[in-house]
Protein backbone atom coordinates (compact mmCIF):
# COMPACT_ATOMS: atom_id res chain seq x y z
CA UNK A 1 0.00 0.00 0.00
CA UNK A 2 1.30 3.40 -1.20
CA UNK A 3 1.26 6.42 0.83
CA UNK A 4 -1.21 7.74 -0.87
CA UNK A 5 -3.75 5.00 -0.05
CA UNK A 6 -2.35 5.27 3.96
CA UNK A 7 -2.99 8.91 4.21
CA UNK A 8 -7.05 8.53 2.62
CA UNK A 9 -7.89 5.74 4.92
CA UNK A 10 -6.03 7.52 7.95
CA UNK A 11 -8.31 10.61 6.49
CA UNK A 12 -11.09 8.61 6.40
CA UNK A 13 -10.94 6.49 9.45
CA UNK A 14 -11.17 10.25 11.70
CA UNK A 15 -13.83 11.87 9.34
CA UNK A 16 -15.63 8.55 10.34
CA UNK A 17 -14.74 9.28 14.03
CA UNK A 18 -15.89 12.67 14.09
CA UNK A 19 -18.91 11.86 12.40
CA UNK A 20 -19.74 9.42 15.19
CA UNK A 21 -18.68 11.82 18.08
CA UNK A 22 -21.16 14.22 16.98
CA UNK A 23 -24.05 11.98 16.53
CA UNK A 24 -23.50 10.77 20.21
CA UNK A 25 -23.08 14.32 21.10
CA UNK A 26 -26.62 15.52 19.55
CA UNK A 27 -28.79 14.29 22.54
CA UNK A 28 -26.75 16.90 25.19
CA UNK A 29 -28.17 19.76 22.95
CA UNK A 30 -31.97 18.42 23.12
CA UNK A 31 -31.25 18.29 27.04
CA UNK A 32 -31.07 22.20 26.67
CA UNK A 33 -34.54 22.23 25.70
CA UNK A 34 -35.82 21.33 29.36
CA UNK A 35 -38.97 23.10 30.51
CA UNK A 36 -39.39 25.11 33.13
CA UNK A 37 -42.81 26.35 34.23
CA UNK A 38 -43.85 28.69 37.07
CA UNK A 39 -46.48 26.19 38.94
CA UNK A 40 -48.43 27.48 42.05
CA UNK A 41 -47.50 28.79 45.60
CA UNK A 42 -47.63 26.68 48.39
CA UNK A 43 -46.54 28.62 51.07
CA UNK A 44 -47.32 32.47 52.54
CA UNK A 45 -46.51 33.98 55.45
CA UNK A 46 -46.17 37.94 56.08
CA UNK A 47 -44.27 39.24 59.45
CA UNK A 48 -44.10 35.58 60.04
CA UNK A 49 -48.15 35.18 59.98
CA UNK A 50 -49.21 32.55 57.85
CA UNK A 51 -51.76 33.55 55.24
CA UNK A 52 -52.21 30.37 53.26
CA UNK A 53 -56.08 30.05 54.69
CA UNK A 54 -56.40 33.90 55.25
CA UNK A 55 -58.60 35.18 52.45
CA UNK A 56 -59.30 39.08 53.83
CA UNK A 57 -57.55 41.29 56.24
CA UNK A 58 -60.81 41.07 58.78
CA UNK A 59 -59.56 37.47 59.68
CA UNK A 60 -56.53 38.28 61.09
CA UNK A 61 -57.24 38.26 64.75
CA UNK A 62 -55.97 40.48 67.50
CA UNK A 63 -52.50 39.21 67.89
CA UNK A 64 -51.99 39.02 64.45
CA UNK A 65 -52.65 42.18 63.25
CA UNK A 66 -50.58 44.11 66.41
CA UNK A 67 -47.45 41.51 65.01
CA UNK A 68 -48.08 43.19 61.41
CA UNK A 69 -48.61 46.50 62.80
CA UNK A 70 -45.40 46.53 64.62
CA UNK A 71 -43.58 45.26 61.60
CA UNK A 72 -45.05 47.99 59.40
CA UNK A 73 -44.25 50.50 62.19
CA UNK A 74 -40.52 49.87 61.96
CA UNK A 75 -40.71 49.34 58.46
CA UNK A 76 -39.59 45.72 58.44
CA UNK A 77 -42.57 43.90 56.74
CA UNK A 78 -41.04 40.65 55.85
CA UNK A 79 -42.56 38.38 52.97
CA UNK A 80 -41.71 34.57 52.89
CA UNK A 81 -42.85 32.74 49.52
CA UNK A 82 -42.15 29.07 48.29
CA UNK A 83 -42.82 29.20 44.88
CA UNK A 84 -43.08 25.87 43.03
CA UNK A 85 -41.14 25.38 39.76
CA UNK A 86 -41.85 22.48 37.75
CA UNK A 87 -39.79 21.19 34.94
CA UNK A 88 -39.62 18.61 32.55
CA UNK A 89 -36.94 17.00 30.61
CA UNK A 90 -38.71 15.87 27.18
CA UNK A 91 -39.21 11.95 26.50
CA UNK A 92 -37.20 12.46 23.23
CA UNK A 93 -34.01 13.34 25.17
CA UNK A 94 -34.25 9.67 26.08
CA UNK A 95 -31.66 10.17 29.35
CA UNK A 96 -32.40 11.75 32.16
CA UNK A 97 -30.41 14.84 33.58
CA UNK A 98 -29.16 16.45 36.95
CA UNK A 99 -30.26 20.10 37.79
CA UNK A 100 -27.61 21.45 39.73
CA UNK A 101 -28.29 25.10 40.36
CA UNK A 102 -30.64 27.64 38.64
CA UNK A 103 -29.89 31.28 39.25
CA UNK A 104 -33.19 33.33 39.92
CA UNK A 105 -34.69 36.50 40.19
CA UNK A 106 -38.05 37.41 41.50
CA UNK A 107 -40.12 40.08 39.45
CA UNK A 108 -42.90 41.88 41.00
CA UNK A 109 -45.39 44.21 39.23
CA UNK A 110 -42.62 44.44 36.72
CA UNK A 111 -39.61 45.38 38.93
CA UNK A 112 -36.81 43.51 39.85
CA UNK A 113 -36.41 42.68 43.57
CA UNK A 114 -34.33 39.96 45.00
CA UNK A 115 -32.10 37.36 43.37
CA UNK A 116 -30.23 34.74 44.05
CA UNK A 117 -28.98 30.61 43.15
CA UNK A 118 -31.00 27.42 44.47
CA UNK A 119 -28.36 24.65 44.71
CA UNK A 120 -30.05 21.35 45.05
CA UNK A 121 -29.54 18.41 43.18
CA UNK A 122 -32.50 17.26 41.13
CA UNK A 123 -32.55 14.11 38.79
CA UNK A 124 -34.72 15.09 36.08
CA UNK A 125 -35.80 11.52 34.05
CA UNK A 126 -36.38 11.57 30.58
CA UNK A 127 -40.19 12.25 30.38
CA UNK A 128 -41.13 13.25 33.88
CA UNK A 129 -42.33 16.25 35.46
CA UNK A 130 -40.53 17.43 39.26
CA UNK A 131 -41.22 19.90 41.30
CA UNK A 132 -38.91 22.06 42.95
CA UNK A 133 -39.61 24.36 45.48
CA UNK A 134 -37.73 27.61 45.51
CA UNK A 135 -38.45 29.58 49.33
CA UNK A 136 -37.87 32.88 48.88
CA UNK A 137 -38.07 36.25 51.51
CA UNK A 138 -37.93 39.71 51.06
CA UNK A 139 -38.92 42.97 53.09
CA UNK A 140 -41.44 44.53 50.74
CA UNK A 141 -40.67 48.01 52.28
CA UNK A 142 -37.85 48.13 50.36
CA UNK A 143 -39.44 47.62 46.97
CA UNK A 144 -42.83 48.91 47.35
CA UNK A 145 -42.38 51.90 50.21
CA UNK A 146 -44.47 54.69 48.27
CA UNK A 147 -47.46 51.96 49.20
CA UNK A 148 -49.06 52.25 52.29
CA UNK A 149 -49.29 49.68 55.23
CA UNK A 150 -52.60 48.17 54.19
CA UNK A 151 -51.84 48.09 50.63
CA UNK A 152 -48.42 45.92 51.46
CA UNK A 153 -50.85 43.83 53.70
CA UNK A 154 -52.56 43.75 50.91
CA UNK A 155 -50.26 42.40 48.47
CA UNK A 156 -48.82 39.84 50.75
CA UNK A 157 -52.49 38.44 51.06
CA UNK A 158 -52.65 38.67 47.68
CA UNK A 159 -50.29 35.44 46.89
CA UNK A 160 -52.38 33.50 49.53
CA UNK A 161 -55.61 34.41 48.15
CA UNK A 162 -55.29 32.54 45.04
CA UNK A 163 -55.35 29.05 46.34
CA UNK A 164 -52.32 27.60 45.07
CA UNK A 165 -52.54 30.06 41.80
CA UNK A 166 -49.58 32.42 41.03
CA UNK A 167 -50.77 36.10 41.09
CA UNK A 168 -50.50 38.55 38.08
CA UNK A 169 -47.56 40.43 38.42
CA UNK A 170 -45.25 37.63 39.70
CA UNK A 171 -42.80 36.25 37.47
CA UNK A 172 -38.98 34.53 38.05
CA UNK A 173 -35.94 34.69 35.66
CA UNK A 174 -34.05 31.80 35.63
CA UNK A 175 -30.55 30.57 34.53
CA UNK A 176 -30.50 26.60 35.52
CA UNK A 177 -27.24 24.37 35.16
CA UNK A 178 -28.02 20.66 34.05
CA UNK A 179 -25.59 18.36 34.29
CA UNK A 180 -25.81 14.95 31.69
CA UNK A 181 -23.96 12.29 30.98
CA UNK A 182 -22.18 14.10 27.77
CA UNK A 183 -21.29 16.89 30.30
CA UNK A 184 -22.35 20.17 32.08
CA UNK A 185 -24.71 22.43 30.13
CA UNK A 186 -25.32 25.77 31.37
CA UNK A 187 -27.61 28.56 29.98
CA UNK A 188 -26.13 30.86 27.91
CA UNK A 189 -28.72 33.76 29.20
CA UNK A 190 -31.69 33.90 31.68
CA UNK A 191 -35.23 33.94 30.80
CA UNK A 192 -38.28 34.59 31.84
CA UNK A 193 -41.21 32.25 33.05
CA UNK A 194 -44.62 33.47 33.94
CA UNK A 195 -47.37 31.83 35.46
CA UNK A 196 -49.64 30.27 32.27
CA UNK A 197 -47.08 31.03 29.97
CA UNK A 198 -44.31 29.15 28.78
CA UNK A 199 -40.67 30.28 28.84
CA UNK A 200 -39.25 32.52 26.92
CA UNK A 201 -35.61 33.57 26.16
CA UNK A 202 -33.59 36.98 27.44
CA UNK A 203 -36.10 39.02 28.96
CA UNK A 204 -35.54 43.17 28.96
CA UNK A 205 -34.74 42.84 32.43
CA UNK A 206 -30.57 42.87 33.31
CA UNK A 207 -28.79 39.70 34.18
CA UNK A 208 -27.68 38.52 36.95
Amino acid sequence: MNLHHRLFLISTMFSLLFLSACASMNPAYDLSKVKFTLDHISAVRVAGIDLMDITSLDELNVFQMARATLAVSRENLPLELTLQLKSENPLANKVAATLTSIDWMLILDGRETISGTLEEYVTLAAGEMQDIPLRLSLNMFEFFNEKTSMDLLDLALAFASQDGGIPPGVALKIRPSIDTPFGPITYGKPFLIEPGKKQRQKSETREF
